[in-house]
């Protein structure tokens, strides 16, 4: 039956099938995020999600049974991951967490992750990149700082320049940091103080061109490796 199982498990067919009620639920979410006046359209989403529920259901027990040692499932992040996602489905869309539960129900969206292995590459190399870039991370929170209460310090007498206190600095440095229309939030303060420029350029080129490449280029350095040692294991 174990043997049986596994193959069904390790089927191509069977990986399709998942991806494709996996996309399904996910249209039917949507589809009800509409107004529908039509009572018998209701009743077939209905039954279409409950029919997606017993699949997950029956999907994540032949998985589980699967395994030679049955603690092996839940050793896999992934398992565990589609599982939680799988119960949250048990719960029943009814009363005044109606909002949080179909949010519950979207996030069987992302088990298409599990199913598809290169996406799981990547989420599991960014995972890993950020484990390594720890200190990078702490370079841009202390870049923030500095230049959020300075952004305070210089410009708070702006009215709408945005530096008008710490928490709407912070915000408008991360928008300066994409470079979203950064532009915009420089030229009234260049206005009033016109060496301000100054403090903008230099915060450009701290972090969106030598902080943020920093860390692109640990994702960079972690996926090549993980791409040699899956060579090497193949």
């Amino acid at each position: 039956m174990q043997e049986k199982l596994l193959k069904i498990k390790e089927s191509s067919t069977f990986q399709f099938i998942v991806t494709a009620i996996i996309l399904l639920s996910s249209v039917i979410v949507g589809v009800g995020t509409y107004e529908i006046g039509n009572d018998l359209f209701v009743r077939i989403l209905f039954v279409l999600d409950t029919f997606i529920t017993v699949f997950f259901i029956i999907e994540i027990l032949i998985r589980f049974f699967a395994e030679n040692s049955k603690v092996d499932f839940f050793k896999s992040g992934w398992n565990i991951f589609d599982l939680i996602i799988v119960i949250s489905s048990l719960i029943p869309t009814t009363g005044s967490s109606v909002l949080v539960l179909r949010l519950l129900r979207l996030a069987r969206l992302l088990r298409v992750i599990s199913f598809m292995p290169e996406l799981r590459f990547v989420i599991e190399a960014l995972i890993e990149s950020l484990k390594k870039s720890i200190y990078v991370l702490i370079l841009i929170f202390i870049l923030l700082y500095i230049y959020a209460v300075g952004g305070v310090i210089l410009f708070e007498d702006v009215v709408g320049g945005r530096f008008e206190d710490l928490g709407e600095a912070y915000i408008a440095l991360i928008q300066i940091m994409t470079l979203s229309s950064w532009e915009s939030l420089m030229m009234p303060i260049v206005e009033i103080y016109p060496y301000a420029w100054m403090y903008f350029i230099s915060f450009v080129v701290l972090s969106s061109i030598i902080v943020l490449n920093l860390f692109v280029a640990i994702l960079v350095d972690v996926v090549s490796e993980r791409r040699k040692k899956l060579e090497e294991e193949k």
